[in-house]
């Protein structure tokens, strides 16, 4: 099989809907339906023996390995061009196209796609139909989604029209693909069904292998982890039991993804070692950057910078470069994360830049994940450099944007439960009518054998509406755990920072509107830095949690303590004047300095500086009380730490 090298890499992290990019590699496996069906396509269209017998040894060639069917087929349009018909130029042109577009060869690709519309050959032909697909995935693969769209349903009207399962079944698979790019989970699916429907009837367990893999990158958006893992590890098992080794590769890749999706890092990193094997074992070390790449995402998701920088530079050391935007995009936004993890915050902000432009050639609305991204690493960005103002800024765009994604998504995944019910019904309803043309044929229907399918159709559907009650009521909780981890700090179990500040908000909105007292508490922990460099940052998590842990302790009812930077902590005192909140501060303060911290063997004693601000008449948003707060928290570093200072 040919598959589209360039795009396996495309994926962005989070959130977990990354469609246009993270879609884009799963074409690759889409499309290889079609040179199964090219077989068929020439085997009705007249052609001279000696070429039939050679497109069937190119289809052959392309089952195990893409680059020798491209080799074969090149030669034998070299050897032979003079004397082949249009018709057979034609079907040379398709294989061609669809051999470079796998290899991840976007420009010959698109030069073998004109070369065949040059013969204006007929579109509702089989391989006029599976060179629209083609053409259709290069287009998506360039951003270019309505026009690739548009070739995807004209494929679909003509396989129609022509009553070819296989190729109705491609089309579907595409437009399946396209609504997964465009964050629409529930039409995908249906599609996916429509496709896997088709096959199923044809009984081509290859082509269903190959579905089986693009449906577990859907079941993987949607939250449905023991389906796409379940639909990956079938697409291995029989690529590997029929050596298709190459196969085997794309679809460990995409066991690898999903296994990145649920945070099964070791997992995955493991089975982009078994990549790696697979491309020696098929003599395709070009293949290989596709595991470099993801190794160096997944190190680079488990805080493990060294290796994540390590195998991003064998990735950029084997990896050739790639036209399309979404794979340009993946290797810029990387090199900045782990540019930001080396604090060459320079290159961090140079690579975001460059993402941004070319996202900026995009349709917005297709590519929501990779500015969510961009805004996150950003206001990662800020914080570090102090600039805090324009943190905020930067999350509080982000969570807009995520927030409108999310309901999106949310309404999109209820209607796919409708869509998976709605195609179970199909599927009973068409074996109930074909139950009740063998009945008639053979005269055996009657009352009692009509009740008892009644029976049935109760029973399944009362199943089928128990097993949708009970998706609903796993979405609902995935939805609160999600809630609990947007909101809450990994490490301290605090509040975090978009949680603490939208608290601030909402408490300071209600104390203008009834005029009552509102006041913060901003406090550091003093030479934190010296106690991660002495003891190491372990020891430096355990000093964040146990003063945590202290301060939460004399923290009302009403108030809210949260964690806002490294070691920076934030009080949200509703109703509270300065005067109250200086007390609290130091019942903390003298709790904290109290407090013996084990680390390892050692016992280390830690202080804090606090600074404090109240709402005031010449004070219109929180960002000026935050800011009068943080400069009375200097004033107190500046005082000789472990002391509090009032803001103004």
């Amino acid at each position: 099989m040919i598959r589209d090298l360039d795009r396996l890499n495309n994926i962005p992290e989070f959130p977990k809907h990354s469609p246009t990019n993270h879609f884009n590699w799963v074409l690759v496996f889409l499309l290889v339906l079609m040179l199964a069906v090219s077989g068929q396509s020439a085997a009705l269209t007249v052609h001279p023996v000696w070429l039939q017998e050679s497109l069937t040894k190119a289809d052959k060639l392309n089952d195990k390995n893409p680059t020798l069917a491209l080799e074969f087929t090149q030669d034998l349009f070299n050897q032979h061009q003079n004397k082949l018909s249009s018709s057979g130029k034609a079907a040379l042109f398709y294989r061609l196209a669809a051999y470079q577009y796998y290899l991840g060869n976007i420009t010959e690709a698109l030069k073998h796609i004109d070369q065949f519309y040059a013969l204006s050959p007929d579109l509702s032909s089989k391989d006029g139909i599976s060179l629209l697909l083609i053409h259709g995935g290069v287009l998506d693969g360039l951003g270019k989604s309505k026009q690739a769209m548009d070739l995807y349903l004209h494929a679909e009207k003509n396989a129609r029209a022509t009553e070819n399962k296989k190729l109705l079944a491609e089309s579907y698979s595409s437009i399946a693909y396209w609504y997964s790019g465009n964050h629409n989970d529930s039409e995908a699916i249906k599609y996916y069904h429509k496709a896997y429907l088709y096959l199923k009837d044809l009984g081509d367990e290859l082509d269903l292998a190959y579905l089986k893999i693009q449906m577990s990158s859907a079941y993987s958006y949607i939250h449905d982890n023991e389906k796409a893992m379940s639909l990956a590890q079938e697409a291995i098992d029989y690529f590997h039991q029929h050596e298709y080794y190459f196969d085997e590769l794309f679809a460990h890749n995409t066991l690898a993804k999903n296994q990145m999706a649920i945070k099964d890092f070791d997992g995955a990193i493991n089975t982009y070692q078994r990549v790696i094997e697979l491309s020696e074992q098929e003599g395709q070390e070009n293949l290989i950057d596709i595991a470099y790449l993801g190794l160096a995402k997944a190190y680079q998701r488990k805080k493990d910078n060294n290796k994540a920088r390590h195998y991003f530079s064998l990735y950029q050391k084997v990896h050739a470069y790639s036209d399309s935007p979404f794979a340009q995009i993946d290797d810029l936004f990387l090199s900045a994360l782990i540019a930001f993890s080396d604090k060459d915050i320079a290159l961090a902000q140079k690579n975001i830049k460059q993402a941004e432009a070319i996202l900026s050639l995009l349709e917005k609305e297709t590519v929501l994940s990779w500015y969510i991204q961009v805004l996150d690493l950003k206001a990662d960005i800020a914080v570090f450099n102090q600039d805090y103002q324009n943190a905020y800024q930067y999350q509080k765009e982000a969570r807009k944007l995520f927030s409108s994604y999310q309901n999106n998504e949310r309404e999109k995944v209820r209607s796919k439960y409708k869509v998976m019910f709605d195609t179970d019904q199909a599927l009973l309803k068409n074996q109930l009518l074909e139950r009740d043309k063998l009945l008639d044929k053979a005269e055996l229907e009657n009352a009692a054998q009509q009740q008892k399918l009644q029976t049935l159709l109760t029973v399944v559907i009362s199943l089928l509406a128990l097993g949708l009650i009970f998706f609903i009521y796993r979405q609902r909780i995935n939805s609160e755990r999600l809630h609990k981890l947007a909101n809450t700090d990994m490490l301290t179990e605090l509040a975090n920072r978009r949680c603490t500040f939208i608290y601030a908000e909402s408490m300071l909105a209600q104390a203008k509107k009834y005029k009552q007292n509102f006041a913060i508490i901003i406090f550091d922990i003093d030479h934190f830095k010296k106690i991660n460099d002495t003891y190491g940052h372990p020891a430096g998590d355990i000093a964040l949690k146990d003063i945590a842990s202290v301060a939460n302790e004399y923290v009302r009812n009403n108030d809210i303590l949260g964690r806002i930077g490294g070691e920076e902590f934030l009080v949200i005192l509703p109703n509270t004047s300065s005067k109250q909140a200086y007390e609290i501060a130091e019942r903390i303060r003298k709790a904290i300095d109290k407090k013996d911290i084990i680390l390892g063997e050692k016992v280390v004693n830690i202080s804090a500086s606090f600074g404090i601000s109240q709402l005031a008449q010449n004070q219109s948003n929180f960002n000026q009380i935050f800011h009068e707060a943080d400069i009375a928290l200097y004033q107190a570093k500046n005082s000789g730490r472990n002391c509090i200072s009032l803001a103004g």
